[in-house]
């Protein structure tokens, strides 16, 4: 227990090193990989351990953490706090329990982020107990302190009245402490009372918090789950079940041979069909469906193998897959049209997710006995991981700019989106519209062209002179920010020549 105390009091002073007033960058992965160690080093200790397996949520909870110093995604920053909190915490529960369940799992991980707030009590018992293991050690140490202050108390004053009168009486004597004052007031200048008072509560309250969260796991007992008749995992009927699944097989079935009529096989040769309308919309509804799909695969349990019920849930899945497949053709041909944003391409990845959470549960379904909820929950936050590390920012751009770049006559730029959406994940991308010429282009194309590279200019002006004013500090340093720097650095934007790069 004593090495926990200390090892969370390390690691809230190591927080507030780290991010105390500074932008989030390397010093997320400083901060991440000891508490990993921290956690596991004092959950071994207490021998709380029971899946050694369960570390390996380590390598996405670290991907995360990077992604803080290799890109510039204001999106991806502010959500991956509570997602790497989250990882934390199903690795934890891994470690200690057999196996995740998802039994209440949602609830049971957001109720592990508040809990240790309740821990307080117990985690200033455990530091009591300890004062008073180690009182009469620490009698002696008290003394000699007390002692120690008084002499300084009325040493302090007096060299202080002797340094002043021998600077008086000698000219070399008073330069070597002259610049004494003036380090530690350029030390302290930045620095008020009030910060560090707010910086020593902040330490205390990180320091409970993380030795709270530490003792959940030590502390908790595994509860085993028991089911009632008014439990909300009740199986349902196997008859209703099949009829909820024929129902919606037979409506699928007609959904399905809509699609390869109209969409895949005839796709716009029907006469008297505004087939663009009609290809370009329903995605985001189609992906609803799946998902409802998913939960209705899932609920639907029954206490013995059936065929039919198997039969029926099988093509479910057949169903379900072509209206996924549906569905990213879809979006494909809206993306064509009006370009690529965040929203859109986060539609292709959950489809893709639900493509690959379809496996397990079709093999499951076969026989093979999978625990299907952990595989899935491995599934998604392995493509969340993915989609991190991808630089979706530099995407988004590189795709719209080479949209307009290759017809420039009939196509548009939100360049306003790309500008204010994307970050310096994507400065090479934004520089490269201001290499284009207008040679050849018709009047309206040429003058369209002018406007977004004016536009790009002052957009990009502001970039620089922000990085070249910002000091950045070593806990804010981050790979993306510093290479649009060094490259804004050597652009003269004022004037019109070509920036070529090696892309």
């Amino acid at each position: 227990m004593k090495k926990m105390l200390y090892s969370s009091l390390l690691l809230s002073i190591l927080m507030s090193i780290l991010f105390w007033h500074r932008e989030p960058g390397i010093s997320v992965v400083l901060f991440v990989v000891p508490t990993l160690l921290v956690i596991y080093f004092n959950l071994k200790q207490s021998q709380k351990i029971k899946n050694k397996k369960g570390i390996c949520w380590c390598i996405p909870i670290i991907l995360l953490s990077l992604t803080y110093f290799i890109f510039n995604n204001t999106l991806f920053q502010g959500l991956n706090i509570p997602i790497i909190l989250a990882l934390i915490i199903i690795m934890c529960m891994d470690m200690t329990e057999t196996q995740l369940s998802e039994t209440r799992f949602i609830r049971n991980v957001v109720s592990k982020i508040f809990k240790p707030f309740s821990n307080f009590k117990k985690v200033l018992g455990t530091v009591k107990v300890k004062e008073k293991i180690k009182e009469e050690k620490q009698n002696e140490k008290i003394v000699f302190i007390k002692k120690l202050l008084k002499s300084l108390i009325i040493a302090v004053p007096l060299l202080l009245i002797v340094i002043s009168l021998l600077s008086e009486a000698d000219s070399v004597f008073e330069n070597i402490f002259h610049e004494i004052p003036n380090y530690f007031s350029k030390l302290f200048s930045s620095v008020t009372a009030a910060d560090i008072f707010w910086r020593i509560i902040w330490i205390i309250f990180n320091f409970f918090y993380i030795s709270g969260f530490i003792l959940m796991f030590i502390n908790e007992e595994k509860k085993q789950e028991t089911r009632t008749e008014k439990d909300k995992t009740q199986k349902i009927s196997t008859f209703t079940q099949n009829t909820i699944l024929v129902s919606l097989n037979l409506i699928y079935l007609i959904f399905s041979i809509i699609q390869f009529k109209y969409l895949f096989i005839n796709a716009g040769k029907t006469a008297d069909f505004d087939y663009a309308q009609y290809a370009r919309t329903g995605f985001f509804q189609l992906m609803m469906v799946s998902l409802i799909n998913f939960g209705i695969l899932k609920i639907g349990k029954v206490e013995q193998k059936e065929k039919l019920n198997t039969i029926l849930k099988i093509t479910m899945i057949v169903f379900t897959l072509v209206i996924i497949i549906s569905a990213i053709f879809r979006m494909y041909l809206y993306e064509q049209a009006y370009g690529y944003t965040y929203l859109r391409l986060f539609v292709y990845f959950v489809l893709a997710t639900e493509i690959l959470i379809l496996i397990p549960v079709t093999m499951n379904l076969l026989g093979k006995n999978l625990n299907t909820f952990k595989i899935s929950l491995e599934i998604i936050v392995t493509m969340y991981v993915i989609l991190n590390l991808i630089n979706i920012d530099s995407i988004i751009a590189s795709k719209n700019i080479n949209r307009y770049l290759n017809d420039m006559e009939n196509k548009k730029l939100d360049l306003y989106y790309i500008m204010n959406s994307t970050g310096t994940d994507a400065i090479k991308e934004k520089i490269k519209i201001l290499n284009q010429s207008p040679e050849g282009l018709s009047i309206t194309a040429q003058t369209r062209l002018n406007d977004i590279k004016r536009e790009a200019k002052i957009y990009l002006k502001g970039n620089k002179k922000y990085y070249q004013n910002k000091n950045m500090k070593w806990q804010e340093f981050n790979l993306s920010k510093n290479k649009a720097k060094e490259i804004l650095k050597y652009i003269d934007l004022t004037s019109n020549e070509v920036y070529e790069f090696n892309y």
